[in-house]
């Protein structure tokens, strides 16, 4: 496909791509799909299967624990042309032909794997899909049409369609680098990915013992209508919705310390986007009788990192934006030796982030410190466009849980080698510095009630974090051990089928719990007795 678009046809001057790799790779069977379907089934169904089911986990949730609950799924997704490359394959369409093609049917498909009752939308609005996904599912929340959300966004690459036109458009980097903001800007390099957040009110979560990333205190949306053509940005436009959104969050733009820009890297749209980030804070500063040297805030974009990734372009900035939050960082924008000329930021609060650098808190005019907080914008190539304002979540100190007896860590997969995979995982991230001793009952907790239970079973009654890890090693090593125990679902069901719904049996194993009779309790858990862990 790489040649001349101006002259040939059908070719791009651009051959670079930041592709996932193994973006085919798919359990279709662990999310109770045949792989004769799962073959017709666009890879961004997949993903996003397998990407919220990790969120979910990720949260602290099993997920069977969302059923029959009201909980919204919001997916920025589209049209790849995977159904194009079904039909050059000449497959034979089949009645779930559609439904594995079929955008809607992405997040449609999530909502009935989980038994998820609240609304479950896709959307398309390009560039800016998972960032007006985030904005809608705010809105369902505030309105009680959702509980809590699933939002994200999926963008693969399988059909070079989009491709040679955004070629022939001229958007696209030859070189292949993103360099926004820089005098080299000569377009964006296209990019495959996905992400997935759970999104709850404060108060639920805080309610609900949830660990917290960060908080989305304001949001907006809207279109640049008539600009010089279609696809051409308006600044007056992208300025409104800057203001809008922090009009909404009720904040000082002088505390603003980053913004997460939509930075292409296209000589005529950096500039556009920045003049219309200085008219409004401006204004804004403005209208808190400051002026515009009063604030210092930091300008980047994750596309230098890993091109656009279009339909999650958005998710991925605001992953960006938390996890700098949580590192209390500011990561340097690559590619950017030297600014664009039509660039000016004299006199703006504006800077761009070229280095890594601490992430240094705003104080208020007592000298106190407040939140860390960000903006995000995306900003569609059809002129849909959104922001979002993101503030740093400081949890208060709680007590350590107390602990009396050994801890019980369970573990489960859906195969004997998924099983051994979760007991390394679990094993490598005990050996690194992230938890102490007091965390190891939280662990616990997590494990019983944040995990579904599978087919293949590891139970370990755990004295201290050196024990879980010497049992952990053990196991691996398929040494013989006291206190580990494995078991299988399917190999007991008969025996051990009736019992988990037996009241005696309820009765019996909260006796058990009460009296610390633990590995009675693990012993059958691993063959599939049903505990109510919580």
């Amino acid at each position: 496909l790489y040649g001349d678009p101006q002259t040939q046809l059908n070719r791009s001057d651009s051959r670079w791509g930041g592709f996932v790799d193994g973006v085919e790779a798919f359990d279709p069977q662990f999310f109770n799909i045949s792989p004769r379907e799962a073959l017709l089934l666009d890879p961004q169904q997949r993903l996003l299967l397998e990407q919220a089911w990790a969120a979910i986990e990720d949260a602290g949730y099993a997920p069977s624990s969302l059923s029959g609950s009201a909980t919204g799924v919001f997916i920025g997704t589209g049209a790849t042309g995977y159904g194009d490359r079904v039909t050059a394959a000449a497959l034979a369409i089949e009645g779930y032909s559609s439904t594995g093609s079929v955008p809607s049917v992405g997040p449609n498909r999530l909502s009935y794997l989980l038994n998820l009752h609240g609304p479950s939308e896709p959307i398309e609005t390009a560039c800016s899909s998972s960032l007006v996904a985030l904005h809608r599912a705010l809105e369902s929340l505030r309105s009680g049409g959702c509980e809590q959300a699933l939002v994200g966004g999926i963008n693969t690459m399988p059909w070079p369609s989009l491709h040679l036109s955004f070629s022939r458009a001229g958007m696209l980097s030859p070189r292949g680098r993103c360099k926004a903001f820089s005098d080299e800007a000569d377009g964006y390099v296209r990019g495959e990915g996905a992400g997935v957040v759970l999104l709850k009110k404060r108060s639920a979560a805080e309610a609900d013992g949830d660990r917290i990333y960060a908080l989305i205190v304001g949001s907006a949306e809207n279109h640049g209508g008539r600009a010089n053509s279609l696809t051409a940005p308006n600044p007056k436009a992208q300025a409104e919705l800057l203001k809008t959104a922090y009009r909404r969050a009720g904040i000082d733009a002088r505390q603003v310390g980053y913004i997460e820009a939509h930075g292409t890297g296209t000589s005529l749209g950096d500039p556009i986007e920045v003049n219309a980030l200085k008219a409004a804070f401006a204004e804004l500063y403005a209208e808190q009788g400051a002026g515009r040297g009063d604030g210092r805030c930091g300008l980047g974009t994750v596309k230098s990192n890993i091109g656009h990734l279009e339909l999650a372009a958005g998710i991925a900035g605001l992953i960006k934006v938390v996890l700098q939050l949580q590192h209390r960082t500011l990561v340097r924008t690559l590619h950017c030796a030297r600014q664009n000329p039509y660039i000016d930021l004299t006199d703006s609060p504006f800077y761009l982030v070229r280095e890594q650098q601490a992430w240094d808190a705003p104080r208020d005019a007592q000298g106190r410190e407040l939140p860390r907080r960000a903006g995000v914008s995306s900003f569609g190539f059809g002129g849909a466009n959104a922001h979002v304002v993101v503030e740093e979540y400081r949890a208060a100190a709680r007590p350590a849980t107390p602990r009396s007896g050994p801890a019980l860590i369970v573990l489960s997969a859906r195969t004997a080698e998924r099983l051994a995979v979760q007991a390394q995982q679990l094993l490598a991230v005990l050996e690194t510095d992230r938890y102490g001793e007091a965390d190891l009952v939280d662990i616990a907790y997590t494990l019983q009630v944040g995990r579904d239970g599978m087919e293949e079973r590891l139970g370990i009654l755990a004295e201290s974090l050196v024990s879980l890890r010497e049992k952990l090693a053990a196991y691996l090593r398929e040494e013989t051990v006291t206190g580990v125990y494995r078991g299988q679902v399917k190999r007991n069901k008969d025996a051990l089928g009736g019992l988990s719904h037996d009241e005696d049996m309820a009765g019996a194993v909260q006796a058990w719990a009460r009296k610390g009779k633990y590995a009675r309790l693990l012993e059958l858990w691993v063959k599939g007795l049903s505990v109510d862990w919580s």
